[in-house]
């Protein structure tokens, strides 16, 4: 079983996605320092994707190891760079080579798991397409052999002829089979790098939308604020309001009172005066 080795490479910073399990590649992640880069080994006979998380300033002290080292190796498949800054500049720097792709802080897990799977999914492919190939080759060195020993077997009949031809054919064949296979491997990388291409701008994308759900639950939660206060406004009001009306009817019952008793005062003194 091949093994896609992921180096989180970093100051001690963990690798980001949980392992998954694959049915044909053993995934492992190994973790390494900044300072360890000549400690990666890459084999030919596996899968290896570089993850970086570094700062501007960290990436500018390894560039040139990293450039020198693993740049240009064809058994390294992608380099992953993960920044908190100066995202635009790293850009910059390694833009022209198919091989980086360069991602925001904070990180979205799921694209990222997206992105390696597909690399890895597309390394798979490719690996079992040239052990076809291959394949293929070293038959054709097989009937090359047939051909010689029918050729000495044959050389005044017939049936030399019809080898040569069935097997002139098969290498044909054989040819023709390459061919497609080439063609095929130049299609599924021509494939990673577009769906690598999209996968960062849906990860932009995300990025931009979770900004702007952000802003409208700030306004939200600003306007309701205002409205609470705006009610509390109106219920110390309706307070207010109602401790005027309270206090008015108690007047007006004093003052009815006051006036009760008035009248029968000047009853009482009309009584005494004999005024009728």
């Amino acid at each position: 079983m091949k093994t896609s080795y992921i180096w989180n490479i970093s100051k001690g910073r963990p690798f980001p996605v949980e392992l998954w399990k694959h049915s044909k590649i053993k995934v492992q992640v190994n973790q390494m320092q900044l300072d360890e880069l000549d400690r990666i080994t890459i084999g030919p006979n596996d899968i290896h994707i570089l993850f970086l998380q570094v700062t501007l300033a960290e990436w500018k002290q390894i560039q040139s190891t990293v450039s020198s080292s693993f740049e240009a190796n064809p058994f390294v498949s992608l380099i992953l760079i993960s920044t908190e800054d100066g995202v635009n500049q790293i850009q910059e720097m390694v833009e022209g080579h198919s091989k980086y792709l360069v991602l925001e802080n904070p990180l979205h897990v799921r694209e990222l798991r997206m992105i390696l799977d597909r690399t890895i999914q597309s390394e798979s492919y490719k690996a079992a397409a040239l052990d076809i190939g291959n394949s293929c080759l070293e038959n054709v060195g097989f009937f090359e052999g047939v051909f010689s020993l029918a050729h000495q077997e044959y050389e005044e009949s017939k049936k030399e002829n019809e080898a040569l031809r069935s097997i002139l054919k098969y290498e044909e064949l054989v040819k023709r089979s390459q061919a497609g296979i080439n063609t095929a491997l130049d299609k599924v990388n021509d494939m990673k790098n577009q769906e690598l291409i999209e996968l960062h701008a849906r990860v932009k994308a995300s990025q931009q939308l979770d900004e702007l759900r952000e802003k409208e639950l700030k306004q939200a939660l600003e306007l309701q604020k205002a409205t609470e206060q705006v009610l509390n406004y109106s219920r110390i009001e309706e307070m207010n309001l109602d401790k005027i009306l309270r206090a008015q009817d108690r007047l007006f019952e004093y003052t009815e009172q006051e006036i009760k008793e008035l009248v029968e005062e000047n009853r009482a003194l009309k009584k005494k005066l004999g005024i009728s």
